[in-house]
């Protein structure tokens, strides 16, 4: 069940009566306020709860919990500020053990959180806890049928894959009435709890393909605030939706009223780009005309309002990209060819269900202006000042979404020459770098991306990763400064480049029904000393499949596993 935690305490040694401590904190005068807190005496089917309300008094959550065990229970004192008891117990020849059981309920999901809170303690009794445990081994084991494995690579790499996937599949549920933060559930302080562009461009790629009934949840979050987005586009004066950069509980835009990222509109091609998506991979015809359809038709419809029209063609003005360094730019590039992709697979969509051939997003998309030098390579927008260090950001337009042209090469050679590798100390993007320099055969640099990109933001203990790079080694063994963790963005980046990157597998290429064989690029290149690299277990269209991408094998491999 997804609102429970539990916890099992198991004492062993000489006879000895021992006492723990089970406590909760919930008075934080910054974050919310306590409107009710008790704990239970005697026999009850509970022991405590309480009901918090955010410092606004926006949202609120329940919180109540049970002490399993021969244990005597006594209330700590309210005015220490936290919710909880006292358990003594007596340790004999045999050892003795406590579980606790919490159900933790937000008010997205109930309008009477602890009350409903209490109502989980008491059916979770029911059960008990080792079959609940068991429930979520199985659920876990079911996970790690898509390990990601890669032969020639060492443990040290076999560590950070296993860690990024556990963290990220740790902060999602198929069961969450919410999307999930860059920090997931670590660090709730970090972006005031926010969503952003992260979920749908990095986060949300591994569940895709590993856990579809994740992704469809991460999507049903942004769907159930589709109301807001058709405010916010009225807002800016446009048609159609508009999601806002930085969302919250209601959908509506929460960037800081001085920040000028909200000018990073991009986000509306990005969470586009994941309905199209998982129309594309789970082939649900159904979920496609419901809520796929409904979000395409409204950004494009946006796209249509937004554009304006010059001598070279369609155009986006006065926007802000990836790089959030430059701010007010025209014809940022990959806003342009997303804007493009977005309108091509709406149009395709509308004339699926009959709805029309939409000639206007077509014309659109096949003029929209793209700033393109006469060397060939793509401007991360119009006007880009050549300098040694040039933000690959753009380059996004072709991993993970599938553009290509004849001087994608040449774009790729330009940013690499001009000090991409600076970059993988960023956030984000970061973790699929080495995919740029692999496609262009050049494996060494491939691996020196993804090292540097990945290994150096993980540091002990437990294997967390940061959101920046740590770029003194010793840092990585035992942190000497605070640092924020686990920043999962990076580990959603890492995943998509080893399971779509490196294998040239690519859901947005061509028509939104082509076929999954059509998906899969030729020559397949791994980093050096990279041998074979498996994908244990994805699902498309519905059937379960092996990925095998070998060194030098002129495609990936797909292996149809019986389920």
């Amino acid at each position: 069940c997804p609102t429970l935690l539990m916890a099992h305490l198991t004492f062993t040694g000489a006879p000895v009566t021992a006492a723990v401590n089970v406590s909760y904190d919930v008075r934080d005068e910054h974050r919310y306020t306590l409107s009710e807190s008790r704990v239970w005496k005697g026999n009850s089917a509970f022991d405590g709860k309480c009901l918090q309300h955010s410092y606004d008094r926006s949202t609120s959550a329940g919180i109540a919990y049970k002490i399993f065990g021969d244990v005597r229970k006594t209330p700590l004192d309210p005015a220490s500020g936290v919710l909880g008891e006292r358990a003594e117990l007596d340790i004999g020849e045999n050892g003795a053990e406590i579980q606790l059981v919490t159900s933790y309920i937000p008010s997205v999901m109930h309008s009477e959180p602890h009350n409903q809170a209490q109502r989980m303690i008491q059916l979770s009794a029911w059960q008990g806890v080792e079959r609940l445990r068991e429930a979520n081994r199985k659920a876990w084991a079911k996970l790690w049928e898509s390990r990601i494995t890669i032969d020639g690579a060492g443990d040290e790499w076999q560590d950070a894959i296993d860690a990024s996937f556990f963290y990220l599949m740790s902060s999602v549920s198929e069961f969450s009435p919410i999307s999930v933060a860059p920090y997931g559930l670590s660090n709730p302080d970090a972006y005031e709890g926010h969503f952003f562009w992260d979920t749908e461009s990095f986060m949300f790629m591994a569940p895709l393909f590993c856990a579809p009934h994740v992704a469809r949840a991460m999507l049903d979050y942004r769907f159930r605030r589709i109301e807001a987005a058709e405010n916010n586009a009225r807002i800016n004066g446009y048609r159609g939706i508009q999601f806002p950069w930085q969302s919250g509980a209601t959908g509506s835009e929460v960037t800081i009223p001085w920040c000028s990222q909200a000018g990073e509109q991009h986000v509306n091609f990005d969470i586009a780009l994941a309905f199209d998506g998982y129309a594309r991979v789970s082939g649900d015809e159904g979920y496609i005309r419901e809520q796929v359809w409904p979000v395409m038709r409204g950004v494009a419809e946006w796209i249509e309002s937004r554009v304006e029209k010059t001598e070279r063609g369609y155009e986006i003005l006065h926007i802000t990209g990836i790089d959030e360094e430059f701010d007010d730019v025209n014809n940022d590039s990959y806003s342009n060819l997303m804007a493009a992709k977005v309108l091509r697979s709406a149009a395709a969509y509308s004339a699926m269900f009959g709805l029309g051939e939409r000639k206007k997003w077509l014309e659109i998309a096949d003029t929209m202006y793209l700033p393109v030098r006469e060397d060939g390579v793509m401007e991360q927008y119009e006007g880009m000042t050549e300098k040694p260090q040039q933000h690959p950001t753009s380059l996004m337009a072709y991993f993970p979404y599938g553009y290509e042209d004849e001087n994608m090469h040449k774009t790729f050679d330009y940013y690499i020459k001009h000090d991409m590798f600076d970059y993988c100390r960023y956030p984000m993007l970061s973790g699929f770098l080495g995919v740029y320099p692999a496609w262009n055969g050049d494996r060494e640099t491939a691996l020196k991306f993804y090292e540097e990109a990945n290994l150096t933001f993980f540091c002990e203990p437990f294997h967390s990763s940061t959101e920046w790079s740590i770029r003194n080694p010793a840092d990585r063994v035992e942190m000497s400064r605070p640092v924020g963790t686990n920043f999962i963005t990076a580990r959603g980046s890492l995943l998509s480049g080893l399971i779509m990157g490196l294998t040239k597998m690519c859901p947005w290429k061509g028509a939104v029904d082509a076929a999954v064989d059509e998906w899969f690029g030729e020559d397949i290149v791994l980093p050096a000393g990279w041998t074979k690299l498996t994908v244990g277990k994805v699902y498309l269209r519905g059937k379960a499949y092996r990925v095998t991408a070998e060194h030098g094998a002129k495609r990936a491999v797909l292996e149809e596993i019986k389920e």
